[in-house]
């Protein structure tokens, strides 16, 4: 995957993800580290942008998963 092509495919994630409702974004979160690793494989750094919506995202998912705890 060329850089031109790996930074289409963040730009469409990124709007994808930011469309969504909140609490429901976490679902993304496997694509999100699949496009994270792809540009670890291509020796290219994760724009921001990135790693800001996975730190977003992975907290939402820990967030998510204990909302339905009883108290």
């Amino acid at each position: 995957m060329n850089a031109d092509q790996l930074d289409h495919i963040t730009n469409t994630l990124i709007s994808d993800i930011t469309a969504q409702v909140p609490g429901s974004r976490h679902h993304y979160l496997d694509r999100v580290h699949e496009v994270m690793g792809a540009y670890s494989r291509a020796g290219r750094a994760a724009p921001g942008s990135m790693r800001r919506l996975l730190e977003e995202l992975t907290t939402e998912a820990v967030e998510a998963r204990f909302d339905n705890m009883p108290v």
